[in-house]
């Protein structure tokens, strides 16, 4: 009886744990599949659905896959793959094995509680998903939320100033929602890993963004393209045996910046060198504009002529996002701040001259140049180069730019909905000026919301006029211009010869032909022809190199 009993009680033990067994492998056969739309969606692959055929189309980046209800048969790119199990539609949706997915789509990923886990060296997923679940936030507070563990310390701390999901509403009502990947390119510098990444988006237009990571895989910033990248051609003048390139740091602590030395090939060293100093925007260390990089031009011509250059990433856009956090933003964080760094970097380095450090500020950095000098305690700078810096305050320029687009817009006869957008442009810039122009209000002292960007760079920066400053100085200067300037006219440069008349140890030269970013151009100048491939002319250069050769 007893062993009965035993043997009894024990066929019930062994059939409970088989059928745990099956209950456990079921889950696990489960929670290997996923619902095709809601996995791919998460990481911005497009699945478009043909009902007659019950057939998907999934599209991620360059990669296709096509896979059928009840088929273990698929293919990726035009390329057989078979699956490990057919997909089904289960509750009006397919579902599709993970492994399978992950293989289609070439991505390194778990899906653990309805979400994808992308592995650390899987950029591309991580980028991709990133930039979903940011877009998201624009409507979903908790998707920001959800995105806190991706991101940097600084870079947490920025969204605490400017929300970041205040911020994708800005992005995704300009640009749409991403819809689908179109590719994620990966480069890498000396502060940052690089993932630039675009989409699709429901408004038809293409979304573009560099998310910088730091070497823990964090993201420590986001850089939105607004201008879609121009055709640039190497100028005749570009020889590779001339020059030798490395990357190098400008800076300490949070806001360092990944440059570039260019040295010539001859000689021992000792050589003069140039600082680079970008205009207003956002801008590289080539400061590409359109199809042109002049500084990029700059120091491979300078560089055959025995001077060596310093170019780098600009704050505002290696750091986009956390520039707009810093309380009471000026040009001095923009810009100035930074040309002292990369002199301070020059000064040290044996190659180079440190008693022949020059400085070079285009357009809005030339405007900077004599608060560049000022700000220069070591007195470090022997010279310092104006191109098309503008002789007064920006505002007012700026002003004159658009009065000028609208004036162009009729001329043209362009049609009346463009031309209403431009007198609405102008209208809302006098308004601006109002505040902006407004006594009461400074730097350490303005109401909050004012509808002008960042009020504290521009109470700062007012009324500002480089000649006078300037004509106090005693560093050498040397200021050119063009004469097809349409952003700078070329009365600017009659400005800056009154203001600084009473100086003898300031050059000039105005270039015909030459527009804004110092390529020539035979029609007036309108910006459109930036597009353009061109580049800075040699006999520019020249005259550069000579100057800085006879301050020695």
């Amino acid at each position: 009886m007893a062993a009965c009993l035993l043997l009894g009680s024990a066929v019930p033990t062994a059939f409970a744990e088989e059928t745990k067994q099956e209950a456990a492998s079921e889950k696990k056969e489960a929670a290997s599949k996923v619902q095709l739309r809601q996995a791919a969606n998460a990481i911005g692959a497009y699945v478009k659905w043909d009902q007659s055929t019950k057939e998907a189309t999934v599209t991620y980046g360059d990669r296709v896959w096509i896979v059928r209800s009840g088929s273990v048969e698929s293919t990726i790119s035009g390329q057989p793959l078979k699956l490990t199990a057919a997909p089904r539609v289960e509750q009006g949706t397919l579902v599709v094995p993970w492994n399978d997915l992950c293989e289609a789509l070439h991505i390194q990923a778990k899906w653990v509680n309805g979400k994808v886990e992308a592995e650390m060296s899987d950029w591309k997923t991580r980028a991709s998903q990133f930039v979903m679940q940011f877009a998201a936030a624009a409507d979903r507070p908790e998707m920001v939320e959800q995105i806190q563990s991706s991101l940097t310390p600084a870079l947490k701390k920025a969204g605490h100033v400017y929300p970041i999901g205040m911020f994708a509403k800005q992005i995704t009502t300009m640009f749409g929602q991403p819809t689908q990947l179109i590719q994620v390119t990966q480069t890498e510098n000396d502060v940052h890993r690089n993932a630039a990444v675009s989409f699709k988006t429901d408004k038809g237009s293409v979304l573009s963004v560099v998310l910088r990571y730091a070497k823990d895989g964090l993201v420590d910033d986001m850089y939105f393209n607004f201008v879609p990248q121009g055709q640039y051609q190497a100028p005749s003048y570009d020889d590779k045996d001339a020059y030798r390139e490395e990357s190098i740091v400008i800076g300490e602590g949070e806001f360092k910046l990944p440059g570039t030395l260019t040295v010539p090939a001859s000689g021992d060293g000792n050589y003069p060198v140039l600082v680079l100093v970008h205009g207003s925007g956002a801008n590289d260390r080539d400061e590409s504009i359109g199809s042109s990089k002049m500084f990029r031009d700059l120091s491979v011509g300078l560089a055959k002529q025995g001077i060596a250059t310093i170019r780098y990433e600009k704050r505002t856009r290696e750091y986009s996002y956390q520039s707009t956090a810093v309380p009471r933003f000026t040009v001095k964080e923009e810009t100035i701040d930074d040309a002292l760094h990369a002199v301070a970097w020059a000064a040290q380095d044996k190659r180079l001259n440190k008693q022949q450090i020059f400085v070079l500020g285009h357009s809005q950095g030339g405007m900077l140049v004599p608060r560049i000098l000022a700000q220069d305690t070591a007195k470090a700078i022997r010279g310092a180069v104006v191109a098309a810096g503008p002789s007064g305050p920006l505002e007012d320029l700026m002003l004159t730019q658009f009065e000028g687009q609208l004036a162009r817009a009729k001329e043209s006869k362009l049609p009346e909905q463009a031309i209403a957008q431009l007198e609405a442009q102008v209208a809302a810039w006098k308004q601006s000026l109002q505040i902006i122009k407004n006594k009461e209000y400074t730097v350490d002292n303005y109401p909050a919301n004012l509808p002008i960007g960042t009020p504290s760079w521009w109470f700062d920066f007012r009324d500002y006029y480089g000649g006078d400053i300037a004509k106090t100085q005693q560093v050498p200067m040397f200021l050119i211009q063009g004469d097809n300037d349409v952003q700078v006219g070329k009365e600017h440069l009659d400005g800056w010869k009154k203001a600084l008349s009473a100086r003898t140890n300031v050059a000039y030269k105005l270039y015909p032909k030459l527009n804004h970013v110092f390529v020539p151009y035979d029609k007036p100048s309108t910006g459109e022809e930036y597009k353009l491939p061109g580049n800075v002319p040699l006999d520019v250069i020249t005259d550069m190199a000579k100057w800085i050769k006879t301050q020695s």
